[in-house]
């Protein structure tokens, strides 16, 4: 079956409300651990009923958040979610408070009743409204953005297929776009302010009546940093800022030098040779059929996988007109289907896709294999080890997708992934200080991202670039509104999947064996068992960032 073939039906509150109860009475009348067991495996399926049915409305709405009838799904998504969790969560109570309790955690995985440990802790029915106007807000940002038509050279572009021109070798062009960019933003910048306030202060209303003493503190849970907190991530931070940000700004100061120019800027980030960046040769059907052969000579398991997501359609890339921005990969677990969505714009980030997606989505595959719903899905932290690394082990085929200019990009992948993780680091630190401070007023909340990016990424300066030179560039982050606290989990990967490049550089057949061990392990183990139990090591321990960082600035300097 085609993704463009499994119907959708609404499943109402009520038809949930219904079926979970049995589930919950039958569990509590249950006279033994394997009948417990029985009603868990159903309860599983269930489960991945619902999560299929919403990830599907999902997909749905952000290819058209213009169409009447999703956008309409998802606000009544939006007003349920909230009890449908409720309801999981009296399920999963019922399962960490049975008699039972010793025999089934030998029947199921550890992780599982930590996991639900740990959801516990980020749930009661005091928070119901909150969470149901926090899907709201979401919903209210994702829309404001995906609607945005920027007047461009005669043109009515989306953000996605503006960037396309902030990527021009052309730097007059490049800082047109950015102004583009920024006088959209002046426009609705206000009602973004408005809008990440109202979270802020309703995310903070949720952890304040968890019992945390900020959001910050309950992220941990609600992201489910299983066997680290706070203090690591600090002590990775710390990495970022005393090795790796010198290094970086010793590659800058080479691009700039590269570039012509005196010191590199926001509009020149981007740009690694003076030439233009290396662009994808052919068309969106060319860059796939390249893309099927990668895979099918990466190995079996890969080619397999590539055949299976072509064969059902489960590709959705070509930007348009009311089409979500950004690109992610979804599950839609009862037909064991991964999903990738993108939106292509003539540059390199297209031929990522089939690189980065494609990593989560190949991880995806292979869980499908695994019997619970809970240990399919791993930590952040560790699904984008997944699709970080899956990028440098692509680069070996770079040639079909960039012919000459194969070599620059391997270059420009490697030089822009080190030079992520500080900006990525912002983004996190920026909120840490937003959701312990949730006071701080819109111009207090952008002074500080300003301040950040001095710090960590001077090579971000914005001067003379509308709204940008303000320090409102975070208000065009998804994540920092939708998905709050992940971004840290990219630096992390990113770190990891570094240490992978750095493998295959001495041995690829050893390092792919190690990334396909971390892929079978990765939802049944939490992030600093995984790479332990791969022979990695953690960016969480000090000095792993600053070893990273040397052997790759060895390579650059070559």
């Amino acid at each position: 079956m085609k993704l463009s073939e499994i119907p959708y039906k609404r499943i109402t509150l009520e038809e949930i409300r219904a079926e979970m109860k049995k589930f919950i009475s039958e569990f509590e009348n249950a006279n033994s651990a394997k009948e417990q067991m029985e009603i868990y495996k159903r309860y599983n399926d269930y489960s991945e009923d619902i999560s299929t049915t919403f990830s599907l409305l999902n997909i749905r709405y952000t290819l058209n958040t213009a169409d009447e009838f999703y956008s309409a799904e998802k606000d009544y998504l939006n007003e349920i979610s909230p009890y449908v969790t409720q309801l999981a969560q009296e399920f999963n109570d019922k399962l960490l408070e049975s008699k039972y309790i010793g025999e089934l955690k030998t029947m199921l995985p550890e992780l599982i009743f930590t996991k639900l440990e740990y959801s516990k802790k980020c749930f009661n029915d005091e928070i119901l409204k909150e969470l149901e106007i926090e899907s709201k807000l979401e919903t209210e940002y994702s829309q404001l953005t995906a609607c945005a038509l920027i007047d461009f050279e005669g043109q009515k572009l989306t953000l996605s297929q503006l960037g396309k021109y902030k990527q021009s070798p052309d730097r007059e062009t490049r800082i047109k776009a950015f102004n583009a960019a920024g006088k959209w933003l002046e426009c609705v910048a206000d009602k973004i302010d408005d809008i990440y306030d109202k979270m802020v202060k309703v995310r903070t209303s949720m952890a304040k009546k968890l019992g945390f003493e900020n959001y910050h503190e309950m992220s941990i849970y609600r992201m489910g940093r299983i066997g680290y907190g706070i203090d690591d991530i600090k002590t990775f931070r710390k990495q970022v800022k005393e090795d790796l940000v010198p290094i970086i700004q010793k590659l800058k100061r080479e691009q700039a030098q590269e570039l012509g120019i005196e010191k590199i800027t926001i509009a020149d980030d981007p740009i690694v040779f003076k030439h233009g960046n290396p662009t994808p040769i052919g068309t969106p059907e060319e860059i796939f059929a390249n893309g099927k052969k990668m895979y099918h000579e990466m190995s079996a398991e890969t080619g397999k996988f590539i055949d299976f997501m072509l064969e059902h359609e489960l590709f959705d890339v070509l930007a348009k007109k009311g089409k979500a921005n950004g690109g992610y990969c979804t599950n839609l677990p009862k037909y064991k289907m991964p999903f990738i969505f993108a939106n292509f714009n003539g540059t390199s980030g297209d031929v990522d896709v089939l690189t980065h997606e494609a990593g989560h989505a190949f991880a995806a595959y292979k869980a499908f294999d695994l019997p619970w719903e809970d240990i399919q899905t791993p930590g952040m932290e560790t699904a984008e080890i997944h699709s970080m690394s899956m990028e440098f082990f692509a680069e070996k085929w770079m040639d079909l997708f960039f012919g000459d200019m194969a070599e620059e990009y391997r270059y420009m992948h490697l030089s822009s992934s080190l030079s992520f993780i500080p900006y990525g680091t912002i983004v996190d630190y920026f909120q840490e200080i937003v959701y312990t401070n949730p006071d701080m007023t819109p111009a207090e909340r952008t002074e500080t991202f300003k301040k950040l990016t001095e710090e960590f990424c001077p090579n971000l300066n914005a001067d003379g670039i509308a709204e940008y030179e303000k320090g409102k560039r975070w208000q065009f982050q998804l994540h920092i509104f939708e998905y709050p606290f992940y971004y840290i989990d990219y630096c992390l990967a990113q770190t990891m999947a570094l240490e992978f490049y750095i493998m295959m550089n001495k041995d690829y057949k050893s390092a792919w064996e190690t990334y396909l061990k971390l892929v079978s392990y990765a939802g049944t183990l939490p992030f600093p068992q995984l790479v332990e139990k791969c022979g990695m090591k953690s960016p969480l321990k000090q000095g792993t960032l600053k070893e990273v960082a040397q052997e790759l600035e060895k390579i650059l300097s070559k």
